[in-house]
């Protein structure tokens, strides 16, 4: 299944605080659109999470296996080990596991370019500061890489996005728009403008590759991860998806719930919604 869509990562400025966000939409195609699929992924520890864009039977099981290994290696899931040990750990895994894709078509030396990327993102606390990285395929080395993520030119160092899939000078675009009417183009860090560019981008109906809910999650300086919720396609609708899913209505989930348009957050328990103070 092609997984290409739109992933994005970047770093919000909260007062004198920071945090990290990632977001995606929830969209698959495979002769047909499938507008609920996983495509940001929390780890097993609480400090990060992937994303992903390109096709699924590469994005999966590498994902998959990156969890597992966090999961049973014990200096990892405490998160002694940093991100920065954690990203290299993670490439080393990836392309060891393409050296073991054999039964190649007769004649094929080498197994196809996977075509996917990730996004690697988190809290260092070995750098005291928030790292993302596009993890990517090199096809002249056959092996997976990275590249990290700067600052946008011109931003003195406040605003950083990382963003993977389709449709990015759209996407880049419309984040200028936003920035420019809020006067924050040549100052200040990003607040939202990411997340509102995906939104516009999903309902617009004009990126066939993009659609589905929003999947958003953040990464905070105290190094926990949190997903939250979205009304979709807005509040009105009272519907919301986690993560790309729509709920059942007699589901009670944990997570916040963001409002795609106003971008308030809300809180939700057994017996009523209640807005409370965005962070």
């Amino acid at each position: 299944m092609s997984g290409m869509t739109l992933s994005m990562a970047w770093v919000r400025s909260v007062g004198r605080s920071k945090e990290l966000v990632m977001a995606t939409d929830s969209r698959l195609r495979f002769g047909c659109a499938w507008d609920c699929c996983p495509k940001l992924m929390m780890m097993p520890r609480s400090d990060v999470a992937v994303a992903f864009s390109g096709r699924t039977e590469s994005a999966y099981p590498l994902i998959l296996q990156l969890a597992g290994a966090i999961e049973h290696y014990s200096r990892s899931k405490s998160r002694a080990m940093d991100l920065y040990d954690l990203k290299g750990y993670a490439i080393k895994m990836f392309n060891h596991l393409r050296d073991l894709i054999t039964d190649l078509p007769k004649g094929q030396k080498y197994a196809d370019p996977p075509e996917t990327q990730f996004i690697l993102g988190g809290y260092s606390w070995r750098k005291k500061r928030f790292v993302i990285w596009l993890i990517h395929f090199d096809a002249f080395n056959r092996k997976f890489t990275f590249r990290p993520c700067h600052s946008w030119p011109g931003s003195k160092g406040q605003k950083f996005l990382c963003m993977t899939g389709d449709h990015l000078d759209a996407a880049k675009s419309l984040i200028v728009d936003k920035l420019k009417k809020k006067g924050k183009l040549p100052h200040g860090g990003f607040d939202m403008e990411p997340f509102e560019a995906l939104r516009d981008m999903i309902r617009s109906g004009k990126y066939p590759e993009i659609g589905g809910s929003p999947q958003v999650l953040k990464v905070q300086e105290h190094m926990n991860c949190t997903p939250y919720s979205v009304y979709w396609p807005n509040r009105q609708s009272n519907t919301i998806s986690l993560l790309g899913r729509p709920l059942f209505d007699y589901e009670l989930s944990e997570a916040m719930i963001l409002d795609p348009d106003s971008l308030e957050i809300f809180g939700r328990d057994s017996s009523a919604v209640k807005m409370v103070r965005q962070p």
